[in-house]
């Protein structure tokens, strides 16, 4: 079971790679508050339809709102929801963002990030290569984090 966060999924949607997520992960759990980030805040955008549409991302309410709350002391919200999500359900969390993956592995949540998936699509014979795709993330997303912050 995968928790996702709103950064990978949106930059593999602006690289028109979100088709590789859905065939690596089959079935991918958000937040609400990463659904409000991707499909009401992003109205328009690369992947806000793809998101509101696909029936193979769920969304998951976090039951602890105090923890989320703290942890948005220093995250976003979708951030914060995501890493409380994926303690309560024991869950992998596809995350980038360095500063959310150590306050997720501090509470004890495994991350794993866009280099993760993109080396299982390529195990399961979905790409040949990586590298082309780490470019036209890199490309896609130039206003996120550097891709070599993807572990």
């Amino acid at each position: 079971m995968i928790i996702a966060n709103s950064g990978p999924i949106i930059s593999f949607a602006r690289a028109d790679y979100l088709y590789l997520l859905r065939e690596t992960v089959k079935e991918l759990i958000i937040p609400n508050a990463v659904f409000e980030d991707i499909v009401v805040r992003g109205r328009g955008k690369p992947g806000a339809e793809e998101v509101k549409e696909a029936v193979w991302i769920k969304r998951v309410e976090a039951k602890d709102k105090n923890k989320v709350e703290k942890l948005s002391e220093r995250l976003g919200e979708g951030e914060s929801e995501a890493i409380v999500l994926a303690q309560e359900l024991g869950a992998f969390l596809l995350i980038d963002d360095a500063k959310a993956r150590k306050e997720a592995e501090r509470i004890g949540v495994e991350c794993i990030g866009t280099l993760r998936i993109l080396k299982e699509a390529k195990e399961m014979g979905l790409i040949e290569r990586v590298k082309p795709i780490i470019l036209a993330l890199s490309f896609r997303s130039m206003e996120k984090a550097p891709i070599v912050q993807f572990v």
